[in-house]
């Protein structure tokens, strides 16, 4: 998802990924530097991050005019608000239940605004959720290619950055966020599927790079990883220990062929 940007300079590429992998971005801002970033459809990626096309377009655009640090800095535009306000109601301890109104208050954006724009809270609640996942893959991509140049290493990076996204105070967060899996037949491409098979994607990259004999198998690995990290949450050394030795063995296996 977070490639080389087409048309964008290295120092460019540079402000935006390390604003990925920073654990303090904001998230209407980490989702500016993954679109800048990101060579995905423009449609694609405007999915995936619960924005209109336009917006896409818009930053795209914005990032080659005027640079990354602008693009970034600039004040979030009232669908960015919505989405960080709607957000933090999702995840806040307690009761959890979405309401416009509460958005509405938070951002001073009047109601029939929110509504004028077509939205509802059903709808609202898995955009957050998209947005959410889709943020922390990128992030969590940019950091493990970030962690080492070296391919065989970032298959580690990986494991660690799992461990530390699970000790981190986000995790609880994310974990709120999570779109909930279907298994209807005609939901087969819900946004937790989607979500798995970008991991899945980007470690095989990984595996291939770090020359495992079967990449196919560490991609499930890490994806299955990612995707029951709430077991890791109170054996995080046991889980990570166990998980580096399995690392091991994929790449001790592809030595022997």
């Amino acid at each position: 998802m977070t490639g080389e940007a087409i048309g964008l300079h290295a120092d460019e590429r540079e402000i935006l990924g390390a604003a990925l992998a920073c654990r303090g971005t904001a998230d209407y801002v980490a989702v500016r530097a993954l679109i800048a970033l990101s060579e995905d459809a423009h449609e694609r990626i405007a999915r995936l991050t619960a924005m209109r096309r336009e917006f896409v377009v818009g930053v795209r655009q914005r990032v080659r005019e005027d640079g990354a640090r602008a693009l970034l800095a600039a004040e979030p535009i009232d669908e960015e608000r919505v989405l960080e306000a709607a957000t933090d109601q999702i995840v806040q301890p307690g009761p959890r239940e979405l309401t416009l109104s509460t958005v509405s208050d938070v951002t001073g954006i009047p109601l029939r605004t929110l509504y004028n724009k077509g939205m509802a809270s059903s709808e609202l609640v898995e955009m957050c959720r998209r947005r959410g996942q889709t943020v922390w893959r990128a992030s969590f991509e940019q950091r493990v290619l970030r962690a080492t140049a070296a391919p065989r290493g970032r298959l580690f990076a990986a494991v660690d950055e799992i461990a530390e996204w699970v000790r981190g105070e986000r995790f609880r967060r994310d974990q709120l966020l999570r779109a909930r899996p279907s298994f209807a037949p005609e939901l087969r491409d819900d946004a937790l599927r989607e979500h798995v098979a970008e991991i899945d994607r980007f470690a095989a990259a990984l595996a291939a790079d770090g020359g495992v004999r079967a990449p196919e198998e560490y991609a499930a690995f890490l994806a299955t990883l990612v995707a029951g990290a709430a077991a890791w949450f109170d054996r995080v050394e046991a889980a990570r220990a166990a998980s580096i030795g399995a690392v091991e063995g994929m790449i001790e296996g592809a030595r022997g062929h």
